[in-house]
């Protein structure tokens, strides 16, 4: 990936966030892509009010990785429910409907 499809996509999570046209501008003008980032792959396991705010603040003050996101790497991954399969389709559909009997 080249840097300029790197800084497209931190500016695309950027925006999700609802960071601002001039924060998004302001933090690739002045900071690493990198240290961006870095900050965004923490931010979920952060406990921000506002994360468009947050993010600004953690790409400008460097902070470190939150305790969570040290202990979710060695937590056992949880399949999500797209993960899933499936094992007992009654259970998710209720009962079948009996066989039609015929005369």
């Amino acid at each position: 990936m080249t840097n300029l499809e790197r800084m497209t996509a931190v500016a695309t999570e950027l925006f999700k966030l609802n960071v601002s046209n001039a924060g998004v501008a302001q933090l690739l003008r002045d900071y690493p892509v990198e240290e961006i980032e870095r900050q965004l792959l923490y931010l979920p396991y952060r406990k921000a009010k506002r994360p468009n705010a947050f993010i600004i603040e953690a790409v400008r003050g460097n902070y470190s990785p939150p305790k969570e996101f040290t202990y979710a790497k060695y937590l056992p991954e949880v399949p999500t429910t797209r993960d899933r399969v499936d094992e007992d389709p009654e259970l998710a559909f209720g009962p079948a409907a009996p066989d039609p009997i015929e005369p």
